[in-house]
C-alpha cells in the first residue's frame, strides 16, 4: 500500500511540474509576442518619421583597419539621395562610395582613405546619419 501511495505522489508531482512548465511556456510566448509587437510599433514609427523627412537609410555595419574605414549602407527606398560628405569627429574626410544618385532599395559601400575612430557622420542629401566606429 505504501508503494502505491509513493507512486501516486510521484505522479502528482510530475503532473504539477508539467502544468507549471506549460504555464511558464505560455507566459513566455505572450511576453515575446508583446516585445515583438512593441518593437514593430517603434520601428514603424521611426521609419514613418524618416519617410516624412525624405530619407530612410541604415548603417548595416562598419569596419576599420589599417587602410581605412568601411561602411555598408542600406536605403529602404523612399527617397534616394547621393552621399554628399563624410565627417569624422566633425572634420571632413576624403571618401569614395558605390552609392549612386539613385540607390533606393539597395545596398551601397562607403570608404574613407584613413582609419577613423569615434563618431562618423555621413551626409546623404540634406540629411545626416551618425554612427560610431
Amino acid at each position: 500500500m505504501a508503494s502505491r501511495r509513493a507512486i501516486g505522489e510521484v505522479v502528482g508531482s510530475v503532473s504539477m511540474l508539467a502544468v507549471t512548465i506549460g504555464l511558464l511556456a505560455g507566459a513566455s510566448v505572450v511576453g515575446i509576442l508583446s516585445i515583438r509587437d512593441a518593437s514593430n510599433l517603434i520601428q514603424g514609427s521611426s521609419q514613418g518619421e524618416q519617410r516624412d523627412v525624405g530619407v530612410l537609410v541604415s548603417v548595416l555595419t562598419t569596419q576599420t583597419n589599417g587602410s581605412g574605414t568601411y561602411v555598408w549602407l542600406y536605403d529602404y527606398g523612399w527617397v534616394s539621395e547621393p552621399v554628399r560628405a563624410v565627417y569624422a569627429e566633425g572634420e571632413a574626410v576624403p571618401w569614395t562610395t558605390s552609392c549612386g544618385a539613385d540607390w533606393s532599395n539597395g545596398l551601397c559601400f562607403l570608404a574613407t582613405d584613413r582609419p577613423v575612430s569615434g563618431e562618423l557622420t555621413i551626409v546623404i542629401g540634406g540629411f545626416s546619419i551618425a554612427t560610431t566606429v
